[in-house]
C-alpha cells in the first residue's frame, strides 16, 4: 500500500499540505485528467464524500474516472482547436503544436471557459487542478469570476518549455498573486522534464509556517 500511495505523489502531497493548514476540499476540478489520474484515488482517500469535476478532450471512457467527466478542452475561449495526442498518453497531450516525433494522433476537440461551463461552481470548498499540458495560463485567464470561488490550486509548471507557446512560469505566478493566491508549497518535481507542482491557497489560508518559498515567508 505504502509504495502504491508513493506513485501517487502528487495526490499525497496534497492531501498532506492541506492536513497541515486544516483544509478539506467538497469539490475537486480537474483541468485536464490524462490517462493514469490516480491523485483521484488518493484524495478521495483523504477526504471522503468529495466531488471531482473533470475536463478532458482526451478520449477516454467516463466510467474509468470517478467523477463528472466534460469532454472539452479549456481555455480563454470558446470554440474547437486542434489536439496533438502524444505517443505514449502518460505523459500527457497538448493544444499546443508538438514535434511531429512525439505526436500519435491530430484530432479536432471542443474549446470552453471554465466561467462558461460553471458560472456559479458547486462547492464551499474548491480545489482547482490545472494539468493541462501548457495551456494552464489560457485556463485561468477564462476563469477571472470561476477563481472567485476557489481556495487552494494545484498547478503543475514547466520551467523548461516545450514549445515557444509555453508561457514563462512568472506570468502564471503573477496572475495568481494579482487574483489573491500565495504559494504555500511546491512538489513532485520531474527534473529531467523541468516540471513540478505548485500549491497556491487564498490569502486568507496561507500559512508561513509551512511554506517552502521563502519569498512568500
Amino acid at each position: 500500500m505504502c509504495a502504491s500511495r508513493l506513485l501517487r505523489r502528487s495526490g499525497v502531497a496534497v492531501g498532506l499540505v492541506s492536513e497541515v493548514l486544516n483544509w478539506r476540499a467538497t469539490h475537486v476540478y480537474q483541468v485536464g485528467i490524462g490517462g493514469m489520474h490516480q491523485e483521484v484515488d488518493v484524495l478521495t482517500e483523504e477526504w471522503p464524500g468529495v466531488q471531482f469535476i473533470g475536463c478532458e478532450p482526451y478520449p477516454m471512457d467516463p466510467k474509468e474516472y470517478d467523477g463528472k467527466l466534460i469532454p472539452v478542452a479549456i481555455s480563454d475561449r470558446i470554440g474547437q482547436q486542434a489536439f496533438y495526442m502524444k505517443r505514449r498518453h502518460a505523459d500527457g497531450s497538448s493544444m499546443f503544436q508538438l514535434p511531429d516525433d512525439q505526436v500519435r494522433k491530430k484530432i479536432t476537440v471542443e474549446v470552453n471557459t471554465l466561467d462558461t461551463l460553471f458560472p456559479s461552481p458547486e462547492g464551499e470548498h474548491i480545489l482547482l487542478w490545472l494539468d493541462c499540458e501548457g495551456s494552464e495560463y489560457s485556463a485561468l485567464l477564462g476563469a477571472e469570476n470561476f477563481i472567485k470561488h476557489v481556495e487552494v490550486i494545484n498547478i503543475e509548471i514547466t520551467v523548461k518549455p516545450n514549445g515557444l507557446h509555453w508561457l514563462p512560469y512568472k506570468t502564471i505566478h503573477d496572475w495568481l498573486v494579482d487574483h489573491g493566491f500565495k504559494r504555500q508549497w511546491c512538489h513532485t518535481f520531474r527534473i529531467p522534464d523541468g516540471q513540478l507542482d505548485c500549491f497556491y491557497v487564498a490569502n486568507h489560508l496561507f500559512n508561513p509556517d509551512y511554506c517552502c518559498d521563502p519569498v512568500e515567508r
